[in-house]
């Protein structure tokens, strides 16, 4: 598990993020900070190499160990992370690693960890709010969820958290980083001039919306936490009566409720890093939170068919959340 210091200038700054205060080694991005000292929730700290024990976790992955307190990922050539009781993540950074990649996983995946350990609900979801009311949109890599997000920020929405959508112990969804990951083609389509990359290891880039917040919305951009109405699950499925017919190429977005207890399952598929919540024993936790936070909130399948996500397309989806948001408020 040997890992070498990447050597930089050291310098704790204080960050908030989940309604949180991180002492960090390591310059977060698009997140409220200060130099100042503060009651600190989370650390994350820098060292030469780790000293853990992997006989004590079970592994769960070719580079990851945990157990219901520990977490460990371990990246040939990248660094080691590891996060303890929802308090701490240290990391030893390989020799001529990307540092930009380092702090993605630190801030995005390392921190997602940090709140489930704290027992926390995490979905894996792009959180977006209008009116102080947000929404979720939920669907695993490669789905299309962040081409969707970055057209409904184009569209006046606001971001509240990229990738991860955390609840806190009233059922809220909390404030999370303010920058989109898309891909290159949808930066292209959707004509997103406010863009930067991402990593020099990756080809993503990270979109930071710039529309001006307007009279009543100014308080949105104080709040922590925002109320649910309803979570978009997005999908590739299409009717099986459509199957045979319709062209790769030919839309068919369409929305449909999960109703009564068949909502549970979309949820469930879309729990943030579902396999390593198993593994920590959350599966309970999982499905008495969801049945307290969630029960009265409309989940919706989210249906792209198996056409391209085009700008006409994916101004059809957006059309589909919109007009049912605006219905549910």
């Amino acid at each position: 598990m040997a890992a070498f210091l990447y050597k930089v200038d050291v310098i704790s700054v204080y960050y908030s993020l989940y309604n949180l205060t991180i002492d960090s080694d390591f310059p977060l991005t698009h997140l409220p900070c200060s130099q100042e000292s503060h009651p600190t929730n989370i650390s994350i700290k820098q060292v030469d190499k780790l000293d853990v024990d992997v006989a004590l976790l079970n592994q769960v992955g070719a580079y990851c160990w945990l157990n219901s307190s520990s977490f460990l990922l371990s990246i040939p050539r990248l660094a080691d992370f590891y996060v303890r009781d929802g308090q701490s993540i240290v990391v030893a950074v390989a020799d001529d690693a990307d540092m930009a990649l380092v702090l993605t996983y630190i801030q995005g995946y390392m921190l997602a960890v940090v709140m489930q350990q704290r027992g926390q609900l995490v979905l894996h979801g792009t959180v977006l709010q209008k009116k102080s009311i947000a929404i979720a949109v939920c669907g695993h890599s490669g789905s299309g969820k962040s081409a969707l997000a970055a057209t409904l920020l184009t569209q006046g929405w606001q971001l509240v958290s990229d990738d991860v959508c955390v609840f806190n112990t009233d059922g809220k969804v909390l404030q999370g980083c303010r920058a989109l990951h898309v891909w290159p083609d949808v930066a292209e389509v959707l004509q997103l001039s406010e863009t930067e990359p991402l990593a020099a290891t990756m080809a993503k880039l990270q979109y930071v919306s710039q529309v001006p917040i307007m009279g009543n919305d100014e308080a949105n951009a104080r709040l922590d936490a925002f109320p649910l109405v309803a979570v978009y699950c997005l999908s590739e499925q299409q009717d099986d009566d459509q199957s045979d017919t319709l062209e790769e190429d030919v839309f068919a977005g369409a929305l449909s409720e999960f109703k009564g207890m068949r909502k549970f399952a979309p949820l469930k598929a879309n729990r943030y890093r579902t396999q390593f919540a198993t593994a920590m024993g959350q599966d309970a936790l999982f499905m008495q939170q969801c049945s307290a936070f969630l029960a009265n909130t409309p989940v919706y399948g989210l249906s792209r068919g198996k056409a391209k996500l085009s700008l006409a397309n994916l101004h059809a989806l957006s059309d589909l959340i919109s007009d049912s948001f605006e219905a549910l408020v």
